[in-house]
C-alpha cells in the first residue's frame, strides 16, 4: 500500500472547476484584462485550495500515524499480531507484533503460507491447514489453536483467527487474520486448574477468609472433617469452630504472629457440627495486596486425634510392660530417680523389693508359654492389689518384678509389705484346667542405707533376692553387705569362663553306668570339670548356671561333645569296644539348630556306630519347645544317636509328650532313689517309673545308687541300668578305662 499515491476527491473537484471556468471565459472572447484578472483570481483560489488541502492531508497523515502506533501498542499489549494474504499474488504481509510473536527478524520478511506451515509442529500442521481450507469452502471466519515453533526454537501456544474476502464471482481475493500468543494464558489456566484441583481434592481441610476474617470459601475436606458446608459458614467468623479449650492467650499469640510474620502454625481444639471435640494441627498464611494490606487468610488443618492417640499408645508402650500393663524397666528407672530426689530433700526412705518367682521356668517350659503368660498376668494383679496406690509395681522381664515404696518411715512396715506379698503370690492359681503354684523370693534394699542411687539399690535388691533363693525360696531377705561378695563372685566366674575355653581349662570325668543283668559297664556319662588356675578342680554346679545365663554353654557344650567322642574313639583304639558314651545336652543346645550338625560331625570324624553316642536331655529342656524338640530328636535318632530323658519325675511331664518323643531311655532322678527304704512315696514313684519305662519299651537307668539296699530294691523291680557312688564316682579318663577293664574284662 505504501507504493500507491492517494488523491483526495476534494482536490480533483477544485481543479476541474477552475479548468472549466477558464475555458468558458476564453470561449466568450472577453477582453484581455478581464480575462487576466479572472485567471489571476482563479489561480489564487487554486493556490489557497491547494494550501488548505495540504494542511488537511498533514493532519490526516499524523492521525494515521498515531492510529498505527496505537494499533501497534494494542497488538503488543494483547500479544496479537495481524496478517494479510493477497490470494491472487500470494503476497503475505505481517504486522510488527506478528514478527515478534513468531521470533523472526522483520528484515527476513514473512515468507509465504508454506513457510508458516513449516513453523507449525507436524502433529498440528494438518489440522491447521484443513481449517484454513475449510474457510474457503464454507466462506466463514475460522479459529484454531495450535503450537508454533519460533525462530529461536521456542514452542508457543497460538490462537489463530482469519476471514477470507471474495469478489462478486466468488473468487477469493484476500485473507485477513490475527495470531495471538496465548502461551502465558494457557500456562496460567493450567496452574489455576492445578490449584483448583489441589484445593478441591486436598486431604487437608482448607478455609479462606477475607481481610475481616469472614469465611469466603472452604474445600470438600473441610466439610468432611467439620460437618459444616460452605452455606453453613459463608460470611461467618471461624471462631464458630472453636471448642473453647484453647486459651485466649494462645489465640492472641497466634494473631500477633499472623500480623507480624504472615504465618502461624500450631495445635488448637475445635468442635465439629455434631458437637464432637478434636485436636487439629492448623497452619494460617496471608495474601497481601500491592499496598501490603492483608486481603485473605488461608488456613489449612488436619484432625490429629489419631496421631495424639498413637503418641499416647507409644508413650504407654515405652513405659509399660506389654503383657502385664505394669511399669517397665525404663519407667521404673525414671520413677526411682524422681523418688530418690524427693527422699534426699525430705530425708525420707525409699524401699525396693526385687521379686523373682520360684520354679516359674518349670511351669512355663512344661505347660507352654501361654500358660506362663497368664500366670504372670495374675501375679501382676496380685502385686498391685497388695501395695499402696502410691507404690510402683514394675516388671523387669521374664518372672522378675520390682515394688518401689516411697516415704518409708519404719523398716517394719517394709517387712509387713514383703510378708503380704509372699502370702498373696503363694496362693494357688486357677488357669484353664490347671491349678498352679508358685512362690516369690524377695530381696529388699532401702535408701539410703543400702545405696545412694538407683543403680546401687537395684543391684543390692537383686543380691538380696538371690540370698532369699539360697535360704529356701518363698521368703524375703534384706540386703546384707556379704551378698555383694556373692554377686562379685558370679561376675568373676563369668569373666573366667570366657577365658577357660581359650586356655583349655576344662576336663571331662566319666561315671560308669552298670548293667544290672551282666554287671558290666554299659556306658560312661561324660561330666565336665573346670581346672581353675587358682581354685583347682571346680564342680559343674558352680559354673554351669552362669554359663547358661551368659550363652557360653553353647561353645562349652560343643567342646564336651567333641572331647567325649574323642575319648570314646580312644577307648575303641584301646580295645574297649562295647561301652557307649552318654553326654548331657543343655536347653541352649537343643534350641540351636546346629546340634544335629555337630552330632553328624563327630559321628563321621570318629566313625561311631549306631548306639555308640547317647544324648541325655532333661524334662524341662524337652518340654520347652515340644514341636521343635520332636523334630530335632527325630533327626538325631535317624543318625543312630540313642536318646535318654534325664531327671525323670522332677518336672511336670506330660505322658502324651513322652509318647511323642523318640526316646530310648528314662533316667530316674536320684531324689527318688534316695528315698528307697525310707520314703514310701519315693518307692511308689520308682515302681511306677520302672513299669512305665518297660511299658513304653524304654530302658530305665536309676541315678544316685549309693547303698546295697537301693541296688537290691532296683534289681528286684527289674531296673535295667544303675549309676552311683556304690560303683564308682566320676573318674578321669585313664581311671575310667581301668575301671571298665576290671568290670568288663576287656583285654589290656
Amino acid at each position: 500500500m505504501s507504493g500507491r499515491q492517494i488523491i483526495k476527491p476534494g482536490r480533483g473537484y477544485a481543479l476541474l472547476a477552475l479548468a472549466l471556468l477558464v475555458s468558458g471565459l476564453l470561449s466568450m472572447h472577453l477582453d484581455y484584462f478581464v480575462a487576466w484578472l479572472l485567471v489571476v483570481a482563479g489561480l489564487a483560489v487554486v493556490a489557497w485550495l491547494l494550501w488548505s488541502r495540504q494542511r488537511n492531508n498533514q493532519r490526516v497523515i499524523a492521525e494515521l500515524r498515531q492510529g498505527r502506533q496505537q494499533l501497534r501498542e494494542a497488538q503488543r499489549l494483547a500479544q496479537i499480531g495481524s496478517w494479510e494474504l493477497e490470494i491472487p499474488t500470494g503476497r503475505l504481509t505481517w504486522s510488527e507484533e506478528l514478527y515478534r510473536i513468531f521470533g523472526i527478524d522483520p528484515q527476513a520478511g514473512p515468507g509465504d503460507y508454506q513457510r508458516f506451515l513449516q513453523m507449525v509442529p507436524a502433529e498440528d500442521r494438518e489440522r491447521v491447514d484443513e481449517a484454513y481450507r475449510a474457510s474457503f469452502r464454507e466462506r466463514e471466519p475460522h479459529e484454531v489453536e495450535h503450537r508454533l515453533i519460533t525462530g529461536s526454537g521456542q514452542i508457543k501456544q497460538i490462537r489463530s483467527r482469519w476471514e477470507t474476502h471474495f469478489d462478486a464471482l466468488g473468487n477469493p481475493l484476500r485473507t485477513i487474520g490475527t495470531a495471538q500468543d496465548i502461551t502465558d494464558l494457557r500456562r496460567m489456566e493450567s496452574q489455576m486448574q492445578l490449584l483448583g484441583t489441589a484445593f478441591h481434592h486436598s486431604g487437608e481441610a482448607i478455609l479462606i477468609t477475607d481481610h475481616d476474617n469472614r469465611i469466603v470459601t472452604v474445600n470438600p475436606a473441610f466439610t468432611t472433617l467439620t460437618g459444616y458446608t460452605l452455606e453453613d459458614v459463608a460470611g461467618k467468623n471461624p471462631k464458630l469452630l472453636s471448642a473453647g479449650r484453647t486459651l485466649p492467650e494462645e489465640y492472641e499469640r497466634m494473631w500477633a504472629s499472623i500480623r507480624q510474620k504472615g504465618y502461624w502454625q500450631g495445635e488448637v481444639w475445635d468442635r465439629r457440627k455434631d458437637g464432637g471435640v478434636y485436636p487439629k494441627w492448623l497452619s494460617i498464611s496471608v495474601m497481601r495486596d500491592d499496598a501490603g494490606e492483608i486481603r485473605y487468610h488461608i488456613a489449612h488443618f488436619t484432625d490429629v486425634s489419631a496421631e495424639r492417640a498413637a503418641e499416647a499408645r507409644l508413650h504407654h508402650m515405652a513405659h509399660h510392660d506389654m503383657l502385664t500393663g505394669l511399669a517397665n524397666r525404663f519407667s521404673l528407672k525414671e520413677r526411682l530417680e524422681h523418688a530418690l530426689a524427693v527422699a534426699r530433700r525430705e530425708s525420707s526412705r525409699v524401699a525396693l523389693l526385687f521379686i523373682d518367682l520360684d520354679r516359674f521356668k518349670v511351669i512355663n517350659d512344661t505347660l507352654g508359654h501361654h500358660i506362663g503368660d497368664e500366670l504372670l498376668i495374675q501375679v501382676s494383679q496380685r502385686l498391685r492389689s497388695a501395695v499402696r496406690d502410691s507404690d510402683l509395681v514394675a516388671r523387669l522381664g521374664g518372672d522378675e518384678f520390682v515394688v518401689m515404696a516411697s516415704g518409708v518411715e519404719q523398716m517394719s512396715s517394709v517387712a509387713t509389705v514383703a510378708e503380704k506379698l509372699v502370702k498373696v503370690v503363694g496362693e494357688p492359681y486357677a488357669i484353664g484346667p490347671h491349678t498352679l503354684y508358685t512362690t516369690p523370693s524377695i530381696g529388699i534394699a532401702v535408701y539410703p542405707m543400702d545405696g545412694e542411687n538407683g543403680e546401687a539399690l537395684m543391684k543390692n535388691a537383686d543380691a538380696a533376692m538371690y540370698h532369699a533363693k539360697a535360704a529356701g525360696r518363698n521368703n524375703f531377705q534384706f540386703f546384707d553387705a556379704r551378698m555383694n561378695e556373692a554377686a562379685i563372685e558370679r561376675l568373676n566366674i563369668e569373666h573366667a569362663l570366657h577365658q577357660a575355653l581359650e586356655r583349655d581349662e576344662f576336663v571331662l570325668y566319666y561315671q560308669p553306668v552298670i548293667d544290672l543283668g551282666s554287671g558290666r559297664v554299659s556306658c560312661v556319662e561324660a561330666l565336665i570339670r573346670w581346672r581353675h588356675p587358682e581354685r583347682g578342680l571346680v564342680a559343674p554346679g558352680l559354673f554351669i548356671g552362669v554359663a547358661e545365663e551368659t550363652g557360653l554353654i553353647q561353645p562349652i557344650g560343643d567342646w564336651v561333645i567333641w572331647s567325649a567322642c574323642r575319648q570314646l574313639a580312644a577307648f575303641r583304639a584301646a580295645g574297649i569296644a562295647d561301652v557307649k558314651m552318654a553326654i548331657n545336652i543343655s536347653a541352649v543346645q537343643m534350641r540351636n539348630s546346629s546340634l544335629p550338625v555337630v552330632a553328624r560331625g563327630v559321628i563321621d570324624a570318629y566313625s561311631l556306630a549306631r548306639g555308640d553316642l547317647i544324648f541325655e536331655i532333661t524334662e524341662s529342656v524337652a518340654m520347652e519347645q515340644p514341636d521343635e524338640t520332636i523334630r530335632v530328636l527325630d533327626v538325631l535318632r535317624s543318625m543312630g544317636v540313642t536318646l535318654a530323658l534325664d531327671d525323670f519325675g522332677t518336672g511336670y511331664s506330660s505322658l502324651s509328650y513322652l509318647r511323642m518323643f523318640a526316646l530310648d531311655k528314662l533316667k530316674l532322678d536320684r531324689s527318688f532313689v534316695e528315698g528307697i527304704g525310707e520314703d514310701i512315696d519315693g518307692q511308689v514313684i520308682c515302681d511306677a517309673t520302672i513299669g512305665l519305662a518297660h511299658a513304653l519299651g524304654l530302658t530305665l537307668v536309676a541315678e544316685g545308687v549309693e547303698t546295697e539296699a537301693q541296688l537290691d530294691y532296683l534289681r528286684a523291680r527289674g531296673c535295667d541300668l544303675v549309676q552311683g557312688y556304690l560303683f564308682s564316682k566320676p573318674l578321669p579318663a585313664l581311671e575310667a578305662e581301668a575301671f571298665i577293664r576290671q568290670r568288663n574284662g576287656s583285654p589290656g
